[in-house]
This record gives structure tokens, sequence and C-alpha cells, in this order.
């Protein structure tokens, strides 16, 4: 109570021209944290990761402001002991309701060291994908591919798989498939090479390669795999498909389904994004 009496004193012997002197160095700081902010906005951008040029600026955006908001009190009769000691007592209350804001905060220093993945990377953090839109100190903001906006809190990047899909330069493409008990692999290998060469999009090293999968009654799994620039990554998807398609059922190729009461699981088409 004693403390409450001291704080609230000088804002009842505070006059007009020291509420007005106080509001006019908060508009100063308003004023000077945007300047600061856009001034170094170039050269931040420059020299450092979207990601860090972010957590920087605000960074620097909050010391300015707290800065003024300083110089305000005391032109209002607050003296520093006073303002010491209520910041002691709030920050013990703060650190008991906060504890998950203190893990979080605590986590993207981490995330900040390690350098996983930056603003605009495309990843994957439990069942959400999607790009990443901001870093912040306590959460990452990811717009995933059907537009949605996913806050995801830092804690549980540390504590979790994420996947980074733009890490590398290239990527594989991986098509499954189940054919007739009869068909020719080999001659299908070479057909699909060929499919893969007149693919203007699809890399020629790493080579192009059909594995067998699994066999059964109903058929044959093999998986083709080529590989592919990072960027266009679905379009050479879907290109190849395009062509795969026409060349498979010139060549008496047969597609077969595998039900899924066979395999136990469920077989429904799911997008593989990314």
């Amino acid at each position: 109570m004693d403390i409450l009496q001291q704080v609230l004193q000088p804002l009842q012997g505070a006059d007009w021209s020291a509420w007005l002197r106080a509001l006019g160095y908060i508009a100063l700081g308003l004023v000077l944290r945007n300047l600061v902010v856009h001034g170094m906005r170039k050269y931040v951008d420059n020299h450092t990761s979207p990601h860090k040029a972010i957590l920087f600026r605000r960074a620097m955006s909050y010391t300015v402001l707290f800065i003024f908001l300083l110089i305000a009190l005391s032109e209002l009769g607050f003296h520093s002991g006073v303002l010491l000691a209520v910041a002691g007592v709030l920050s013990v209350a703060i650190g008991f309701a906060s504890q998950t804001s203190t893990s979080n905060f605590i986590s993207g220093l981490f995330l900040l060291g390690e350098k996983s993945f930056k603003v605009g990377d495309v990843v994957g953090v439990q069942n959400t994908r999607g790009e990443v839109i901001s870093i912040d100190w306590l959460a990452i903001k990811i717009r995933t591919f059907d537009n949605l906006y996913v806050r995801v809190p830092n804690d549980d990047l540390i504590k979790g798989h994420v996947i980074n899909f733009s890490k590398f330069a290239i990527r594989r493409i991986d098509l499954q498939m189940w054919l007739a008990l009869d068909t020719d692999i080999v001659a299908l290998e070479t057909l699909l090479a060929e499919v893969a060469r007149g693919h203007d999009m699809i890399l020629s090293e790493p080579l192009p390669e059909l594995f067998r999968l699994s066999i059964g009654v109903l058929g044959v799994q093999v998986q083709w795999s080529v590989w592919a620039q990072q960027e266009g990554f679905f379009t050479a998807r879907s290109k190849l498909i395009d062509l795969m398609l026409p060349a498979m059922h010139n060549a008496g190729v047969v597609i077969t389904q595998t039900p899924s009461v066979v395999q136990g699981q469920d077989n429904s088409y799911r997008m593989p994004y990314p």
C-alpha cells in the first residue's frame, strides 16, 4: 500500500504543464521510433536474414518507446527508485503468470540461432503446411496453401518436428503406382526415362529411378522418382504426370488400384502438400 501511495503521489501533484510535457515526450518518442525503424530498414534488410530484420526492428522500436516513456514519467514526478520497486513487484507477478510466454521467447532465441527456416520458406509443422510469413519472439505465423492463417508457438517448434521444404535447391518427385502383374518393369523403366529426358524441368542429375516397392496378387507397386528444382516444383510434377499418362497408355501399361481393405488403411486421395 505504501508503494502504491508513492506511485500515485506524483499524479496528484502534477500540473497541466507537466502532463503536456509528458504527452509531448511520448509523441516525440513515437515519431523518433518511426524515423529510426525506417532509417535502419534498408541497411538491416540488406545485411541480415528477413526474420532477423523483423526481430531487430521490433526490438529497436520497443527500446525507443520505453526510453521516452521513462522520460515522460519523470516529467510527472516519478522517481526512479519507486519505478524500479514497482517494476520488481510486477516482474515477479508477470513471471509466474507468463511461464509459457517465457518458454516461447527462449525457444525463439534458439530458433534464431539454428536458422532452420526463414520468412518465405515452405514448412510443415505437425499437420500444418504452408509458407512462413512472420517470425516473432513468441511464435511464427504460417499461411497455408488454402490461405488460412496459423500461429505456431516457438516452444512447439523446439519440441516437435519441423520440415523445411525450401531448405535445399532441388527436391525429389515421387510418384507411386500399382501395375498389373504382367507388366514389363524393365521396358517401363526405359519408357519413363525417355519421358523424363523430354521434360525440360526434370534434372538429369541425380538420375531418375524406378523403385520396385512391393508385389502381391493384385499387382506390382513401383515408385518413379525424379529430381527437379525447388522453384517450380508443383509445375514440374504436374507436367511430368501429363507426359507419363499417354506414354504409358500407348505402351499398354495397366495401372491397378489396391482396395483399402487389403492394405488396412485409407487410400482416399490426399493432396501431397507441398
